[in-house]
């Protein structure tokens, strides 16, 4: 594909795009209408969310950060009165890994009925037990 830019074309470098700190004009947003989106989808040849492929960072469930923090809860005190691996919720937290179906039941159980996942939690889970182990020999 051959891009050609013409010196009109270029408003400013990329350089005074990065020193100018990447300010969103949040009027020009608002005033977005999907006819506006579907134009620009036009123009840059985008073909639609429908032929993007698989999400890259889903965005389904509840923010695990917002959650822990609605409970005034530490990472170690959340994960531990949830039966979540500490080093797990570091990861969600950091965006380095994403929960996957089960966990995602869990932390939307957890939104609404905290109270129960913590009976749950405290009256059947060891935190001794190794789950890998399962993995192990099988």
């Amino acid at each position: 594909m051959d891009v050609s830019v013409e010196p009109d074309d270029v408003v400013i470098s990329n350089e005074e795009a990065f020193r100018g700190g990447g300010k969103i004009n949040l009027d020009v947003v608002c005033a977005t209408t999907e006819a506006d989106i579907e134009r620009q989808m036009i123009e840059d040849n985008d073909p639609g969310e429908e032929h993007s492929g698989p999400e890259r960072f889903p965005g389904a469930g509840p923010l695990v950060t917002q959650l822990r923090t609605r409970f005034g809860l530490s990472q170690e005190a959340f994960a531990k009165r949830f039966g979540i691996s500490l080093r797990t919720l570091q990861q969600w937290e950091q965006k380095r890994r994403f929960p996957d179906g089960p966990a995602m039941l869990l932390l939307s159980i957890i939104r609404h009925e905290p109270a129960a996942v913590a009976r749950v939690v405290e009256r059947y889970h060891t935190p001794d037990e190794d789950y890998g182990k399962f993995r192990r020999e099988s």
